[in-house]
């Protein structure tokens, strides 16, 4: 019997949705006491639909495939639905809990990157899914920093790169051609979510609070370098 692509993709789809809300649930009901997970709810309720809205507005012109790597970025992205539950709930909750799945999240990026190459089933939705759920836990610990400790609001310009970056490829003003590969690029961005993770555990010492504003400082040399490479690669 042969099935309609539109019919199998929606049956895909309602699958990873609810594998999702299975998957967020046991987070919830697993860790969070027990008289606080009404106080939760709503805003995991709330959380999900937005986050649901957001990756399928910035991935909807990408060809979805759903592979082993993938499935492990979409557990990736239901673990930083979680944290970023529990950062706005940041008194429920144990400040540990919040390093280790942060650790977690960032040890599946490298789970399924190596995957898809080894497994060679590397597509462009992958690459794109990817890219997103690591800036949404840029976006998640950056936004921890200023909501629960009180830093400097200018921390968000760290998630927000990616957004002008690919405004400026959009409408012309830079290259859409691939970056060359750069050693330098892959440990800022590393260091970045590491420090990050870091300063929402250590928030009282000053070392890493400066190594912080280093690597933000380093961050925003390497997206001006890149921004500038395809600046010039626009009309070759």
């Amino acid at each position: 019997m042969n099935y309609n692509k539109n019919i199998i993709g929606g049956y895909i789809s309602i699958q990873v949705i609810v594998t999702n809300l299975i998957f967020l649930s046991f987070l919830i009901f697993s860790l969070t006491d027990k008289n606080t997970i009404p106080l939760i709810i709503n805003d995991s309720i709330m959380i999900y639909i937005i986050t649901c809205m957001l990756f399928h507005y910035l991935l909807r012109q990408d060809k979805f495939s759903y592979n082993i790597p993938n499935m492990i970025t979409n557990y990736r992205l239901i673990i930083n639905c979680f944290i970023l539950i529990l950062v706005m709930n940041i008194n429920y909750y144990n400040h540990y809990l919040l390093l280790v799945l942060s650790v977690i999240s960032l040890l599946l990026d490298g789970a399924d990157g190596y995957l898809s190459r080894f497994l060679r089933q590397q597509t462009e939705f992958g690459e794109t899914f990817d890219q997103e759920v690591d800036n949404f836990l840029i976006f998640i610990l950056s936004f921890s920093l200023i909501y629960n400790y009180s830093f400097c609001f200018m921390i968000m310009c760290v998630p927000i790169y990616r957004y002008i970056f690919l405004f400026l490829v959009k409408y012309g003003y830079i290259s859409n051609g691939n970056l060359p590969s750069s050693y330098f690029r892959k440990i800022i961005c590393v260091s970045m979510i590491i420090i990050l993770i870091l300063s929402n555990y250590l928030y009282t010492i000053d070392a890493i609070i400066y190594m912080l504003y280093v690597i933000i400082i380093l961050l925003t040399y390497s997206f001006v370098r890149d921004t500038i490479w395809l600046y010039r690669r626009r009309n070759v």
